[in-house]
């Protein structure tokens, strides 16, 4: 059980349409309610970050996942919760409004309604390890927005919004019912069972009804039960008007917060220290590689991708080019595959960028002249600068122990430069 929370990959609250729908009516909310005109102003930008959210699978595998139980940490060993996601993406928010940059304020706040609306869900609270198959989510949210009540919130934080939802959820499923055809009553407890463990980590199952949220007709304690659609659709109803409505509490907390940090006159807070988001990148790559044959100038590609802790995964290919001076064989090209080191520096000079650089280790392939292909080992440091609009660069040096043809071992060195694009946390 405890393993779950670590490899729920296909979870979701709601589909990405849905969570369109949702933000976009808790928008409508927020305005009504005379938030802040911002909030007005980019909601392009927070509608992106909800629907985002979901799409940032890497972030999601490596990072953090959407689950958050108020009576228990559910963080792992690989991921930690969507309670560390809410504050996470709340710092980043506040320090985008106060350096004047509210389009990715925004965004970040739309990514953090995301997870408020998640825990609209059941599977998310009590919660139950899913995939895309869950009843819940397959259901729809359409019907609901069309028909939604209105309900009043007061604005909140987004922590806040998040422990009173989850613990509103947890509460319908402990203690609501759903109506039988011949006037009987399930427990909602039946579709979604809370796990028995209070251990960190813990997840429920299915109930004894299984995943069969919004069907005409379930098997319970033996006998085939069946459910009007009026019931499921009235759950429903109140789980999306809540979601509505937390979100749009959020909202409206964020627009008033935002005006007061981004005011001329607010007090001046220091910028947080460099941290790096996960990364998926592709990097074309130039340098020089020497030994004691010579030098030659190379080429090549590096892909690399994120993963838990803030290590990483870089796959090169590298190829040699003519020229420099190399009187016997050397390498003309190979693989490698290396594992990164999370940040030993993270340097911040100023909002808009940083630079990290990392310790590398890993295995080749290298090819020689004539053929002969050959293990080295690449051990060295990498500088890597997020240069905005989806781009970065990158530099590195590497130690290169190699095994030339005719030689038991030697040593190598190479230094490359690379330009590329790259998706992060966006």
């Amino acid at each position: 059980m405890l393993l779950c929370g670590a490899f729920p990959f296909q979870a979701r609250a709601f589909r990405v349409q849905d969570h369109r729908a949702l933000t976009q009516a808790a928008l409508d909310a927020a305005v009504a309610s005379g938030a802040g005109a911002g909030l007005a102003e980019h909601r392009g930008q927070v509608v992106h970050g909800a629907t985002a959210e979901d799409w940032n699978l890497h972030v999601k595998w490596t990072g953090w996942h959407h689950f958050y139980r108020p009576e228990g940490a559910l963080s792992s060993v690989l991921r930690r919760g969507s309670e560390d996601r809410v504050r996470a993406l709340w710092d980043d928010a506040l320090e985008a409004a106060r350096n004047g940059d509210l389009p990715r304020a925004w965004d970040r706040a739309g990514h953090l309604a995301h997870h408020l609306q998640d825990m609209a869900s059941p599977p998310h609270v009590v919660p139950v390890n899913h995939g895309l198959s869950d009843g819940f989510e397959r259901y729809g949210v359409g019907a609901s927005l069309k028909r939604l009540p209105r309900r009043e919130v007061s604005p909140m934080s987004g922590t806040d919004a998040q422990r009173a939802l989850a613990r509103e959820t947890l509460e319908a499923v402990r203690t609501g019912t759903l109506a039988t055809q011949d006037g009987g009553a399930l427990p909602w407890s039946a579709f979604w069972s809370e796990p028995d463990s209070a251990s960190p980590g813990a997840f429920g199952v299915y109930g004894p009804v299984g995943n069969a949220f919004g069907r005409g007709e379930v098997r319970w304690k033996g006998t085939r039960q069946r459910i009007p659609p009026a019931g499921p659709a009235a759950f429903m109803d109140d789980r999306v008007a809540s979601a509505v409505a937390y979100s749009g509490a959020f909202l409206a907390w964020a627009a008033q917060r935002f005006e007061e940090v981004s005011a001329p006159d607010a007090a001046f807070v220091a910028l947080r220290a460099f941290q790096p988001s996960p990364e998926l990148s592709l990097e074309a790559l130039g340098g020089i590689f020497s030994d004691a044959r010579g030098t030659a100038p190379v080429v090549g590609l590096r892909g690399s991708l994120p993963l838990p802790h803030g290590l990483g995964l870089s796959v090169d290919w590298t190829r040699g080019l003519e020229g420099g001076a190399a009187p016997r064989a050397r390498p003309v090209g190979g693989w490698a595959f290396s594992v990164l080191s999370p940040p030993l520096i993270a340097w911040r000079p100023g909002y808009a960028w940083g630079v990290d650089v990392r310790a590398l280790a890993g295995v080749g392939l290298r090819t020689w002249e004539g053929g002969d292909t050959r293990l080295g080992v690449p051990v060295g440091l990498r500088a890597h600068v997020p240069l905005g609009a989806n781009l970065v660069a990158s530099t590195e040096v590497l130690y290169q122990g190699l095994r030339p043809p005719g030689v038991t071992w030697a040593h190598g060195f190479t230094w490359s430069l690379g330009f590329g694009v790259a998706w992060g946390d966006r």
